[in-house]
């Protein structure tokens, strides 16, 4: 089960940068799409990773889809040999992005971030163009309808913007 209160609170109490993307972040943004996992993409620099391990190891972390008899070892050389990764764990599926399609890096993800506050926690999360412009470069069909009210919700925010001198608004 899904506990997103929990994933923020333990990876912000562990100093670790990540920019929350995916569906939570579109949830945030005010998308009706409900996801049933956690995505982020993470610095890369040592302390990150180590942060990173520090954090999620308590939660049993193991690759998600695979097969129980694998051998897996979550710790900061797998995750510098690796980029992105699909998590179980506890507290939920976690998905970590090294680099994320369309955007690129953490570095480039925080640009196109913004901060929010999520069960009062204040995180960095993708803002509505960066998720158009990554759910554009993955291409999956499935996020189409996901695109489209993005891109309706940018609408809306960009005509709120413009009319902010009339009395009315």
């Amino acid at each position: 089960m899904l506990n997103l209160k929990k994933i923020l609170t333990t990876l912000k109490k562990h100093n670790v940068r990540f920019v929350l993307i995916g569906g939570q972040a579109g949830v945030a943004q005010g998308s009706a799409y409900m996801t049933r996992d956690v995505d982020i993409c993470y610095a890369r620099d040592k302390e990150n990773l180590e942060n990173l391990i520090k954090t999620l190891t308590p939660f049993h972390p193991y690759l998600r889809e695979v097969e129980k008899n694998l051998q897996f070892i979550f710790d900061a050389k797998t995750l510098q040999m690796g980029l992105n990764f699909t998590l179980s764990t506890d507290i939920g599926d976690i998905d970590l992005f090294g680099e994320l399609k369309g955007i690129g890096y953490y570095d480039e993800a925080l640009k196109y971030s913004e901060i929010m506050e999520i069960y009062g926690i204040q995180c960095n999360v993708l803002t509505v163009e960066g998720l158009i412009k990554s759910k554009r470069a993955c291409g999956r069909q499935k996020d189409e309808p996901v695109i489209k009210e993005l891109e309706a919700i940018l609408e809306i925010r960009t005509q709120r913007e413009n009319k902010k001198g009339d009395k009315y608004i």
